[in-house]
């Protein structure tokens, strides 16, 4: 049986990990080019800005159709 709360929780369960270059970065959303080769687009709504051009390590739970983050590893 599910929880009416995680009927609500419009996150999935558990991060995901993404490093890569920051492509575009503002208050609300961003888009990292990973080192894997493909574009990762994401909410940033509370997160400090990152300069475009910097090499991050992102942790991110996926918020339908989009990752939220939820931590950032400037390297």
């Amino acid at each position: 049986m599910v929880s009416a709360n995680a009927e609500l929780d419009l996150f999935e369960p558990g991060t995901e990990v993404f490093t890569g270059t920051v492509k575009a970065w503002d208050r609300q959303r961003a888009e990292l080019w990973t080192d894997s080769g493909f574009s990762v687009h994401f909410v940033t709504q509370g997160q400090s800005q990152v300069r475009e051009g910097a090499h991050v390590t992102v942790v991110a739970r996926k918020y339908r159709p989009r990752y939220h983050v939820v931590g950032i590893r400037r390297q």
